[in-house]
């Protein structure tokens, strides 16, 4: 594991089984806080042998960004209106600081094509640990409200949500990483809505990526995994 880049967290060569995982992301944003979940990549996996886990973040150390953007559909003859999104990530750091993430929805990306942004912002976020711990590293839920509201018709769109830890006298942020967990089960555990499968681009000048594919033997993920995301969004559907 030593050789592989900073950026990619891999699990393909740790056997420690994942006895200690006590919720799921999905059932915390979902049944603690009587949500709508219209979206939800699945439950991250170690076990899986191609699970893995990408570096999303801004932070003193990576100051321009590194950031996954993840597909999603909205089912056709559908409204909906968003009011939180949700990210779960593997970190060693309990923090985030300031308390907000970066977000941006965005269509028409491609490989090396940014697309429109169809609506962005920084919002107030909360950082929670679900119970679960893996290889030293403790799982969180990133989850920022959005208001006012973000309404999208059908369609297929990207989302990014981007944990930070920037602030320069904060000793945390010094060492801060922020690794957002990959879905690779099939069926996917917990899964709502649809998230299409290799879809997903990375962006990150630090790493060298310019909406690179996360998937794929040439991918930023170095060819394991990243073919999905544990993301979701929460909101109303008509």
């Amino acid at each position: 594991m030593s050789s592989l880049p900073r950026h990619v967290f891999s699990f393909l060569s740790i056997v420690v089984l994942l006895s200690s995982f006590l919720v799921s992301g999905f059932a915390q944003v979902n049944d603690a806080n009587h949500r709508n979940v219209l979206l939800y990549g699945g439950d991250f996996d170690a076990k899986n042998p191609k699970a893995n886990a990408l570096q999303n973040e801004l932070t003193t150390s990576v100051v321009s960004g590194a950031i996954v953007y993840v597909p999603f559909v909205v089912p056709a003859g559908k409204t909906w209106m968003i009011t939180e999104l949700f990210g779960v990530s593997l970190s060693y750091t309990n923090v985030i600081d300031p308390q907000e993430a970066i977000w941006v929805i965005q269509s028409g990306m491609s490989q090396g094509n940014y697309g429109t942004v169809v609506a962005n912002g920084a919002a107030p976020a909360t950082y929670t640990p679900t119970g679960r711990g893996f290889n030293g590293m403790q799982e969180y839920i990133t989850q920022a409200t959005i208001d006012p509201p973000v309404v999208l018709t059908s369609g297929e769109y990207w989302m990014s949500l981007v944990p930070e830890c920037k602030n320069p006298i904060d000793r945390a942020c010094a060492a801060a990483a922020y690794y957002l967990e990959d879905v690779e089960d099939t069926p996917r555990k917990r899964a709502v809505g649809f998230e299409p499968v290799d879809g997903a681009f990375y962006d990150s000048g630090v790493f060298g990526y310019f909406f690179w594919p996360t998937w794929g033997n040439t991918g930023a993920c170095q060819g394991t995994g990243c073919d999905r995301f544990s993301v979701g969004i929460v909101g109303t559907s008509e």
